[in-house]
């Protein structure tokens, strides 16, 4: 007795090609992926502040920087906005670990300090979200910008 199947359901499966994803589910996935490459890349820089000082700005401005970081890059792949997104490599695995971790940290430490100096935890969000827009739009302009040095242009 063969071990073959001969339910025509389970060869019927293996040979069509796989559906493509489209519209929000496509989104939804490309965030998911981003969720797990931000939170692992960022995750030194994400510990070495829950000790840190002012405890409480920090910790807000790091939350929203955070998520900011993750929606942006989820939404910047699949080329939504006409840019391409940088592929993974271990040169940019590299490089992102850097880039992510030094966004978190100037991000918080910039919240914090609007925190520390208006008062305002609106505020506080709005400076953080707008540095981590604005890093993570930048990103694939940082990598372009490394790869035409890495060739001698």
């Amino acid at each position: 007795m063969s071990r073959a199947s001969t339910d025509y359901a389970t060869q019927e499966r293996q040979v069509r090609a796989r559906d493509e994803k489209e519209g929000v589910e496509r989104w939804l996935e490309d965030v998911f992926f981003a969720l797990g490459e931000v939170t692992f890349l960022a995750l030194p820089a994400l510990l070495s502040l829950m000790d840190a000082e002012p405890n409480v700005s920090l910790k807000y401005a790091a939350m929203f920087v955070w998520a900011t970081l993750v929606l942006a890059t989820g939404t910047m792949r699949d080329d939504r906005f006409g840019g391409r997104w940088p592929p993974v490599s271990p040169v940019l695995v590299a490089v992102r670990f850097v880039y992510y971790n030094a966004v978190v940290l100037a991000a918080a430490y910039a919240g914090a300090a609007v925190d520390l100096s208006l008062g305002s935890p609106v505020v506080t969000a709005a400076v953080a979200t707008l540095v981590a827009l604005a890093a993570a739009a930048g990103f694939p302009r940082l990598v372009a910008a490394l790869g035409a040095r890495r060739s001698g242009r």
